[in-house]
């Protein structure tokens, strides 16, 4: 019976090396995949774009909403911003932010009809809630196809919230990562990148643990 176990552990042993070798072995593209798991993007045409919720509004993201609308592929721009409380602004904006936000856009040459800010509640879980406050209010405009501009690796999660809210009001979701922290080609040579992907693999298993995103919904 000793031997056996012995057999047994061995064996296992042996397994773990052989897929510790070809793990090693094919790193570069199992990160590549999981990357871009994380990370998902193409090439969509939609009613609008949407430009994920933060505290402030990233550059990059408003030049992929530009380019989006330039091209053609979308007819309006949604800008998410979350509701902060006054003391927590950015030191040096004048005003109110949303208003600030508006009005440059309108001073890069966009209208009232091609642009929409929507000044989202701070509610946990935020991203599920986001999304909840979000397309509620685009449904009531007949939006029916959105793609969602979300950062880097956090996309997948927000992806799949959305999707989730959008399912029941018929509005299709579609993903695209924007990367304005770091590169995502050969994101795994960035520290900050491991960073980012670990934090929200963590994150994105959270959802799915607590059910704020159902199974079904998870891919």
């Amino acid at each position: 019976m000793k031997k056996i176990l012995k057999y047994i552990c061995g064996g296992f042993l042996l397994v773990i090396i052989l897929l510790a070798i070809i793990g090693y072995i094919f790193r570069e593209p199992l990160l590549e995949k999981a990357g871009h798991f994380m990370a998902p993007t193409g090439d969509y045409a939609a009613d609008v774009v949407i430009l994920e919720g933060s505290d402030y509004v990233r550059t990059g993201f408003i030049k992929t909403g530009m380019m989006l609308l330039s091209s053609g592929k979308v007819k309006r721009i949604i800008v998410v911003i979350h509701r902060i409380a006054p003391a927590h602004r950015p030191f040096g904006i004048n005003g109110d932010y949303p208003d600030v936000v508006r009005q440059k856009l309108k001073d890069m040459g966009l209208t009232e009809q091609e642009f929409k800010v929507i000044v989202s509640p701070i509610r946990h879980p935020v991203t599920l809630k986001e999304a909840q406050f979000v397309l509620k209010d685009l449904a009531g405009d007949h939006v029916k196809r959105a793609i969602l501009v979300a950062p880097a690796f956090h996309t997948r999660r927000s992806y799949l919230a959305y999707q989730y809210v959008g399912d029941p009001l018929q509005i299709k979701i579609d993903p695209l990562a924007c990367f304005t922290d770091h590169h995502q080609d050969k994101w795994w040579e960035d520290e900050g990148a491991w960073r980012d992907f670990g934090t929200e693999s963590l994150k994105l298993l959270y959802y799915l643990a607590g059910r704020h995103i159902p199974l079904k919904f998870s891919y």
